[in-house]
């Protein structure tokens, strides 16, 4: 079991296919935690299309990309993490 987080600020444009690109693995043993680092544009629209139960989104207040991970760190259920920028 893995743990991807992927830290989020205003990414509209490439978040889907951050998370596609995860959700699309032939290892399919993961959770995926992105962490919506207080963005202003339409990044949760597009994570809003996802359905998948291994997705968790969580929103916080901007306070840059070392919080966000750590964030992620911290909610992970597994041991083994991975980064992936959005």
């Amino acid at each position: 079991m893995i743990s991807v987080i992927i830290p989020l600020y205003n990414k509209e444009n490439g978040i889907a296919d951050a998370v596609n690109s995860v959700i699309h693995q032939t290892f399919s043993d993961f959770e995926l935690i992105v962490i919506n680092d207080g963005s202003t544009d339409r990044s949760l629209e597009q994570l809003a299309r996802f359905k998948d139960s291994r997705l968790r989104v969580i929103s916080t207040d901007n306070k840059g990309v070392s919080s966000a991970r750590n964030m992620g760190i911290r909610k992970a259920k597994y041991s083994w993490i991975a980064f992936l920028d959005a």
